[in-house]
């Protein structure tokens, strides 16, 4: 499946059809079992190859919801390149899940954080791109009451092993 199309495929047919003549790459030839591995993506155009001229860090670039994960969710930018909104990049405030930020096929607008092209993985943000919230001014008390001194407490420690422990009554002897 990883070798049909540089995209996510969910099956097959979504790609080739019975009886349909292609190239493929010889990948792995298995003589114990007789199996033969094939690559058919591998004879198109690498779409990662200039993504890192195409998404320059700190760009604002637009894409699609694609898949709604725990930890974040994933954009897909063109065919076959997808970045990811980590959780802690949704908002200012705590995410708890992703569905409450963003939606399967929603576009959504962010912003490159970074870009590595050998691991084909793109950092994206949504609280980039966000205005920063307005903290509350404190309210000062009108009226400021006093402060209570702290309770002091006996230098002297309470416990430890000077005394009998209560093991005794047990046959225990510390």
């Amino acid at each position: 499946m990883s070798q049909l199309s540089w995209e996510r495929v969910g099956h097959p047919k979504d790609v080739l059809q019975v009886g349909q003549a292609v190239k493929v790459r010889v990948e792995k030839i298995n003589s114990e079992n007789g199996k033969i591995s094939l690559g058919y993506r591998e004879l198109g155009e690498n779409p990662w190859t200039d993504a890192a001229s195409k998404y320059a860090v700190g760009a604002r670039i637009s894409g699609s919801v694609t898949k709604l994960m725990q930890f974040g969710a994933f954009v897909k930018l063109e065919p076959g390149v997808e970045g990811l909104i980590h959780i802690s990049e949704m908002g200012h405030g705590r995410v708890h899940r992703s569905g409450d930020v963003v939606s399967e096929g929603q576009e959504v607008e962010v912003k490159v954080l970074s870009v590595d092209t050998e691991a084909q993985r793109i950092g994206l943000s949504l609280k980039a791109l966000l205005p920063e919230p307005e903290k509350p001014a404190r309210e000062e008390k009108a009226t400021e009451e006093p402060r209570r001194p702290r309770k002091k407490f006996d230098k002297n420690l309470k416990g430890g092993i000077s005394g009998p422990s209560g093991g005794e009554q047990f046959g225990l002897k510390w």
